[in-house]
């Protein structure tokens, strides 16, 4: 089956849309995100195998990489076997980590060349955490049936599957606290922290604590609740529960977005002792000082363009639009602060905050010492 750009999820949800048989007789599904591979090797048997004849319709059979030669006879023994009451009869083969390598063996070659001829009554379904691409089992798989391999999934598919969850919780999240989840789960990171098994576990956690005894979140536009009340309402419902950053907080913690914003919102208070205690938890946390810099100069370079705009009277939604700022949540937080100051004063602390990046880099003073200076002079 030749590769393409699309994640394997949408290629196994459009081989299994519809009422139409699946096409392949023998499946082989692998990758690191061992959520999705357990998840469609259950929608693949529910598709198939009647509800209540699991017991009769259904084999598993676990991979014994001691014993290639027994385990591939009792895999084709159990799909030779006819359906009792289901439309095929499903055989998942589990493939434990470690036991990979055996698939290349030679005593599996007769499962190769069976997966050319499996009856149409049966669907071969062989799952694994990796799969040896130069084995003729995989080969055979990929040219007569279907090879699915299960990467991490990338922001808009992540965003999707969060949203997708919290819709089933009964639940509504914003954009910004999508954003939030995503960043403090580390999903994304160069070295991922979390996986979906993880994340999905996060987010039922997150679900159940929004539904705890409050109905609509705390910090939204007036209008936007407005607007949920008013739809609620003419649909008969009562308001609707939508998470907040105070759940995802209590559930998951902060990430260091989070505490940036808190950091300034503290020094636009008056409150420079807080954001530096803010900043040295930050530190403290091990966090990157440069990911760091990144944040509070992404940040102000939004306070200034937010600022030069709204000087000259542009609406909102033109501002996000000229600044290129995906985030509301992200936009108001800089104008919060952004505000409060006049544009020459948050250029002047923007090129104190590149200077700050020199001074460590060059070893003039350390990164926590730099860091502190600057939070302490705004």
């Amino acid at each position: 089956m030749p590769r393409t750009a699309e994640h394997a999820f949408k290629t196994i949800e459009s081989d299994l849309s519809g009422n139409a048989p699946f096409a392949a007789r023998a499946v082989l599904m692998f990758g690191v995100e061992g959520y999705l591979v357990d998840h469609y090797e259950r929608v693949v048997k529910d598709k198939y195998v009647s509800s209540g004849a699991e017991a009769v319709d259904c084999s598993r059979v676990y991979w014994n990489a001691g014993d290639v030669a027994g385990t591939v006879s009792d895999i084709v023994a159990a799909c030779d076997t006819l359906p009792m009451v289901s439309t095929c009869r499903v055989v998942l083969v589990r493939v434990s980590a470690g036991d990979e390598k055996s698939l290349g063996q030679a005593d599996a070659r007769p499962l190769a060349a069976y997966a050319e001829s499996i009856p149409e009554t049966t669907v071969l379904v062989v799952t694994a955490d990796s799969a040896p691409k130069n084995s003729a089992l995989y080969k055979a798989i990929a040219a007569h049936g279907r090879v699915y391999e299960f990467d991490r999934l990338n922001r808009p598919d992540l965003v999707a599957f969060i949203r997708g969850r919290f819709k089933r919780a009964g639940v509504h999240a914003p954009p910004e606290v999508v954003s939030e989840i995503i960043g403090v789960s580390g999903y994304l990171d160069r070295e991922p922290r979390s996986d979906l098994f993880l994340l999905g576990s996060d987010v039922a956690n997150i679900a159940a604590h929004a539904r705890g005894g409050r109905d609509v979140a705390v910090g939204r536009g007036e209008s936007e609740e407005r607007a949920d009340h008013a739809a609620a309402g003419a649909r008969g419902e009562g308001a609707p529960c939508v998470v907040t950053m105070a759940d995802v907080v209590a559930c998951m913690g902060t990430s260091m977005e989070t505490d940036v914003f808190a950091m300034l919102d503290a020094v636009s208070a008056g409150r420079k002792g807080d954001s530096i205690e803010l900043l040295r938890n930050i530190t403290a946390r091990g966090e990157n000082a440069f990911g760091l810099l990144a944040l509070l100069t992404g940040q102000f370079e939004i306070m200034l363009g937010y600022r030069e705009l709204k000087d000259r009277r542009i609406p909102m939604g033109e501002i996000m639009k000229t600044l290129g700022v995906k985030s509301e949540f992200r936009l108001k937080k800089a104008a919060g602060f952004a505000d409060r100051y006049r544009a020459e004063r948050i250029a002047e602390l923007l090129h104190k905050l590149y200077g700050v990046e020199r001074d460590i880099k060059s070893g003039l003073y350390g990164e926590r010492l730099a860091l502190t200076m600057f939070v302490a002079g705004m």
